[in-house]
């Protein structure tokens, strides 16, 4: 059952500052990394010039997911409809003085619906965060006493992942009770955690630092690590129902045709990448589909998750590199920096519209 965190600050609050617009520096965007910076702001029930003149829609209904993006120096929540399709910013995010411009913020959907999203701030400071509130039509402010964590929601529980080690070389995995926003325990992973990936339908993440790759378990706090076959590079993670799905090229990778080839065994399932390099991953029911990036285009891969059997496959023209993939009961959508295609593998049909900004989370 949704509920509403204590205590409850509203980004239209007036004791929130007004937003001043600043420069930013991009850097790359694997894991928590990506300039970012904020604004405050509420979104009124028609289409308006918000903060800094940036354009707010209002197709909250309509806007069945959510990302981030940076529109006129400004991070903003975009809504993205995928039946119409389109793209709008609907909220800008509070920003305040301590804002950390150096680490990307980050949104994520919880197993109950909700989004939330968290603002890195400088000097050590606990994030900030905010549920979006799509009936108020705003940002509700929420408690937080952790930096520099990803969210990763499982089923019952949720995790946060560090982005950086502790002085003893092992990242902390913390898991928290959604409920009240307690914490459960802390998990330890060797080394720095660089890929995370979760599902909602179950407790159990998966993690990867370099090409050690563990799941753990956020009900019993047990961290299991899984084998990879040697010579392949992890590129890309995702976690269906806690089994652990690891994406990259081999070693003796040659050119050529695009190629997928999946291996299945009881702890994971490696799926090899030939004549592309991997961008993204993701799961949906007994399939696995991959994004692979050749010069200018993007083949878009389903294979059977069990047989490893190719089933579909589209290809996305000019598009060099992916930032992520999610799936959507209209299509698959396929990001890049400043637009976001949707893909129909079984007609192979593509359509690519653009975002308010440039991408900083989806």
């Amino acid at each position: 059952m949704p509920y509403a965190p204590e205590p409850y600050v509203s980004a239209h609050d007036p004791a929130v500052p007004a937003p001043t617009p600043r420069g930013r520096r991009r850097i790359p965007r694997p894991f928590l990394l990506l300039a970012a910076l904020a604004s405050a702001a509420a979104l009124t029930t028609t289409a308006c010039s918000g903060p800094g003149g940036v354009e707010l829609g209002t197709d909250w209904e309509g806007s069945s997911t959510f990302a981030l993006a940076e529109v006129d120096g400004l991070v903003t929540v975009v809504g993205i409809d995928p039946a119409e399709p389109g793209a709008q910013s609907l909220a800008v995010v509070p920003q305040q003085a301590d804002d950390d411009d150096s680490v990307s913020p980050h949104i994520v959907r919880l197993a109950d619906g909700r989004w939330m999203l968290s603002v890195p701030r400088t000097n050590g400071k606990p994030d900030r965060r905010y549920l979006v509130n799509r009936e108020d039509h705003t940002l509700d402010g929420m408690t937080g006493d952790e930096r520099l964590r990803r969210t990763l929601p499982g089923r019952t529980l949720v995790a946060e992942v560090a982005g950086l080690p502790g002085a003893d070389g092992k990242s902390s995995v913390l898991v928290k009770n959604p409920a009240d926003w307690t914490t459960e325990r802390e998990l330890e992973v060797p080394g720095t955690i660089g890929l995370a990936a979760s599902d909602p339908a179950s407790d159990v993440v998966c993690v990867a630092a370099g090409n050690t790759v563990s799941t753990a378990d956020l009900t019993t706090g047990k961290v299991t690590p899984v084998p990879v076959p040697k010579g392949l590079t992890v590129d890309q993670l995702a976690c269906p129902a806690g089994h652990p799905v690891v994406v990259g090229a081999p070693a003796s990778a040659a050119s050529g045709r695009v190629a997928v080839s999946l291996t299945r065994q009881a702890a994971v399932t490696t799926v090899s990448v030939t004549g592309a390099r991997a961008d993204a991953v993701a799961a949906r029911g007994s399939s696995i589909v991959v994004a692979a990036a050749k010069g200018d285009d993007t083949e878009l891969i389903e294979v059977d998750a069990h047989s490893g059997k190719e089933l579909r496959r589209a290809t996305v023209r000019g598009m060099a590199a992916s930032l992520a993939l999610t799936p959507t009961s209209a299509g698959w959508l396929l990001y890049a920096e400043d637009s976001v295609t949707r893909v129909d593998l079984a007609t192979g049909k593509t359509k690519r519209f653009d975002l308010p900004g440039t991408l900083l989370d989806s």
